[in-house]
């Protein structure tokens, strides 16, 4: 008896679509691709340690030389650590307390980025180079309490100075997709980055700013009904995902050139961006507007949301049903898209039966989505369905 009320509990978490809290389903990605599935060559992870004295930071810091305004390229801010936090840091360090070792993306030698170690290094900015930061609740030193930089004996200041650190910094030539995972393994942070901050902080210029433009794009607003939260960048992983199929292709997926998961496809297609001329970015735009038009225009309100049955909820915008439509939307000619537009009512139906009948189908759009055969099954099983409402019609 225990054992069948079981499964009618686990068949209940499959079907019924789990919120992520921020507008969309909570997305199951498939971790069963083990490290050594998609090695790494060694010699390609060019990580440099040293042990600098804290003063090297600091003259960094003064010289513009480390990108303190992490928002440019994390979306996270600094300046997290209340007063208490930073002058306890400068009181570790006073008491010479080793500190955690500082992580740069020193890729531009003149621009290094913070990988793990923001708070700590704006707690050091503070007090020792904007200097209006008074050291605060002390715990040890507290004698010390409402002193600034200035206000400190010259040897406090050059104990400071001449602290030891510990940093590792990643270097030229290691390539985009290690570098990701060196992101992702390493951010140890009261704010652990998501993996679109990570690809907008890898591929500056003209690849993140392309993605920004297609998440604020006015169709994909209202096809979404502006439901995606842009915190944390999630508007713009929806953005990636479609780029990624669109100009990638969904047959690629998986594969070793390509990337054989759904990071390393979607670090790709940013990658991509920057042999991209502008005639051809502008075609993708119009080709994403043209896709999220259609999408609201067959669906309404419920545009890539899984709908199988009535409901007395809507479900959420489920993740992989987005980058599955629109891009097999985006991928018809403008005789085929106005071929479905005009049977809208047809294809509606259609989808919503396949996704009651077809396992495999509801399946690849709940748990393990980003599984190549999931993946690809549910590119081909949409297409399919497209087909099928327009193949006579034209």
């Amino acid at each position: 008896m225990e054992e069948n009320n079981q499964n009618i509990d686990e068949n209940q978490i499959l079907n019924e679509p789990l919120e992520a809290g921020d507008g969309t389903e909570k997305e199951q990605i498939d971790d069963s691709l083990e490290l050594m599935e998609k090695p790494f060559d060694p010699t390609l992870i060019k990580i440099e340690t040293n042990t600098p004295n804290l003063n090297s930071l600091i003259r960094r810091i003064e010289d513009n030389s480390i990108q303190m305004n992490t928002s440019n390229y994390f979306q996270r801010g600094d300046d997290l650590w209340n007063k208490t936090q930073q002058s306890r840091l400068i009181e570790s360090i006073l008491i010479r307390f080793p500190l955690p070792a500082f992580f740069f993306d020193a890729s531009d030698n003149n621009n290094w980025l913070i990988v793990d170690g923001l708070q700590r290094l704006s707690s050091i900015r503070n007090f020792a180079v904007l200097k209006n930061h008074p050291l605060t609740n002390l715990e040890f030193l507290t004698h010390l309490n409402g002193k600034y930089w200035d206000d400190l004996p010259a040897n406090l200041k050059r104990d400071i100075e001449e602290a030891q650190v510990v940093i590792y910094k990643i270097m030229p030539g290691t390539p985009p997709d290690v570098k990701f995972n060196i992101f992702k393994r390493i951010n140890t942070g009261g704010l652990v980055l998501e993996s679109q901050e990570i690809r907008h902080a890898l591929f500056q210029g003209r690849p993140s700013e392309f993605i920004s433009e297609l998440a604020k794009n006015e169709d994909f607003l209202k096809a979404t009904e502006h439901r995606i939260n842009p915190r944390r960048m999630l508007d713009r992983d929806f953005a990636n995902r479609f780029l990624s199929f669109y100009m990638l292709g969904v047959e690629n997926y998986g594969t070793k050139e390509f990337g054989q998961d759904l990071d390393s496809y979607m670090s790709k297609a940013m990658a991509t961006i920057y042999d991209k001329k502008e005639e051809e970015l502008s075609d993708i735009k119009t080709a994403f507007s043209k896709s999220m038009k259609l999408a609201k225009a067959i669906f309404k309100d419920e545009a890539f949301r899984k709908v199988y049955k009535d409901y007395q909820r809507k479900p959420p915008i489920n993740k992989a049903l987005f980058d599955t439509l629109s891009t097999q939307l985006a991928l018809l000619t403008d005789k085929e898209q106005e071929v479905l537009k005009s049977n809208k009512g047809k294809f509606k139906r259609l989808l919503k039966n396949t996704l009651a009948e077809d396992e495999h189908l509801f399946t690849s759009l709940t748990s393990s989505t980003g599984n190549k055969t999931k993946t690809q099954y549910r590119h081909n099983k949409v297409k399919e369905l497209i087909q099928d409402v327009i193949k006579d019609r034209i």
